[in-house]
């Protein structure tokens, strides 16, 4: 995820951190019986955006550009999540418009990359606001199946209800936050700082969900 960040030389970003323990422990989570389907591209997924960021972030401290990788990542990024929460979705025509944007959203990102705001210049906002969009309507759309047809077990026992409250969250706070980053060099230094810490915190709760999730399946799944 996009975080803005001043650090030296071998000395990882704080959310890079945040996401390589949550990548531990949703390894943890795979060590259990009958894991989640979802469960072996969700670890690819973050092991990805684990990559990214360190690659993101070695060539901040080098003063290159390193917009490209964040550009391309979102649209991973958001073709996998359109993914994910359709694999939580159990209502037909919901499947069916998710199965659509799935092929749509990657070929319309491709062409704002490639076409419309460039692929090392500006940050692709028109892809990343656009997927926010459809990332929390999407788990919108999955809570209000959860209460409209509840299922055998409590929500709070659920891996997928952590991980859409994360997204929905995410997703919600990122526009405002992450829609001002091509305006960032104007900013004073204290707004960075701001900006940089705001953004910090709605990535560590995003995290911390995810983590409680793993921890559900870890937890419930060896006592049921």
């Amino acid at each position: 995820m996009l975080v803005f960040s001043h650090t030296s030389l071998y000395q990882l970003p704080m959310h890079v951190l945040i996401i390589i323990i949550c990548f531990i422990t949703a390894l943890l989570a795979k060590l259990q019986k009958d894991p989640p389907r979802y469960l072996n591209s969700f670890i690819i997924y973050i092991l990805v955006t684990i990559i990214v960021e360190v690659v993101a972030w070695w060539y901040s401290i080098h003063n290159i550009r390193n917009l490209i990788f964040y550009n391309l990542y979102a649209i991973i990024n958001f073709t996998y999540l359109i993914f994910l929460l359709r694999s939580f979705m159990t209502n037909a025509r919901l499947v069916k418009v998710m199965g659509v944007l799935m092929f749509a959203y990657p070929i319309l990102a491709l062409i704002n990359l490639l076409l419309i705001q460039g692929t090392n210049t500006i940050f692709n906002t028109y892809t990343f606001l656009s997927g926010c969009v459809i990332v929390v309507t999407a788990s919108v759309c999955y809570f209000y199946e959860r209460i409209k047809y509840p299922g055998p077990h409590s929500l709070l026992k659920e891996p997928p209800f952590w991980v859409s409250t994360g997204l929905l969250f995410f997703y919600t706070c990122s526009p405002p936050l992450t829609g001002v980053i091509n305006a960032i060099s104007l900013m004073p230094f204290y707004n960075l700082k701001t900006l940089y810490f705001i953004n910090l915190m709605v990535n560590i709760i995003l995290y911390l969900l995810f983590s409680i999730s793993f921890i559900c399946n870890l937890i419930f799944r060896r006592y049921s």
